[in-house]
């Protein structure tokens, strides 16, 4: 599989956000702007990423922004874990809706 190189990576994430959508990533490189969340409403980042390590962390237990109050979509601790530089197995399941 061919690499991708950064700056396109980088250069589709502004595509995607000049489109609307919110949370578009980088992924797999080295870049702390296009690995952070950020508010969609006044552009805070409210969770910075640099590869594995979390820095900023500016959400509260209902994903709520702590100095803006917008919601940001996902499921969120009150505070960052920490988990260095390393990566972490995630089993994902599906659980059909019940009728």
């Amino acid at each position: 599989m061919p690499v991708i190189p950064a700056a396109t990576l980088t250069r589709e994430r502004k595509i995607a956000l000049s489109k609307g959508l919110h949370y578009v990533y980088t992924g797999n490189v080295n870049d702390a702007t296009g690995g952070s969340t950020y508010c969609p409403d006044c552009g805070e980042q409210v969770i910075e990423r640099d590869w594995y390590k979390i820095g900023r962390w500016n959400l509260d237990e209902h994903g709520q922004s702590v100095s803006y109050g917008q919601g940001i979509a996902g499921t969120f601790d009150r505070h960052a874990g920490y988990w260095g530089a390393k990566r972490i197995p995630v089993r994902l399941s599906f659980s059909p809706k019940a009728p």
